[in-house]
């Protein structure tokens, strides 16, 4: 079994996905993806994670308006996820009570596009994970 951390990976857009996994993969990182909030969810329930990538607008299957935000909610309410370094993407700009939920969860923020290279690093700070 692997000693690399488990980073779950939410995005909705399948091109980003496949390609921050792979980077991921190749700087040490093992990853699970989602690619919405019910998936997310079901990870969290069934495998320990020790990062999220997460983006803010992902879709919601049951149509109950929840968001990468609900996640994010969800994942801190859970005493084993209250410390697990989230990264939130978004290619908008945040509202005020966006910003306030995010800082509220210690959630650090990335704006889309963003390389890689700035989020692997990031992840290798917060998990204090040797460079691959």
């Amino acid at each position: 079994m692997s000693d690399a951390p488990v980073v779950l990976v939410v995005e909705d857009e399948p091109l980003v996905q496949r390609t921050l996994c792979t980077a991921l993969t190749l700087m040490g990182f093992q990853t699970r993806r989602a690619d919405n909030v019910d998936a997310a969810l079901t990870i969290l329930a069934n495998e320990r994670i020790e990062a999220v990538s997460l983006d803010i607008r992902i879709p919601d299957p049951k149509g109950l308006q929840r968001t990468g935000l609900s996640v994010l909610a969800h994942l801190r309410s859970i005493e084993e996820y209250g410390s697990v370094p989230v990264l939130v993407f978004t290619g908008q700009a945040l509202s005020a009570s966006d910003e306030q939920v995010l800082r509220r969860h210690n959630a650090r923020v990335f704006h889309k596009p963003q390389s890689y290279s700035v989020v692997i690093e990031e992840l290798q700070r917060l998990l204090k994970t040797p460079v691959a």
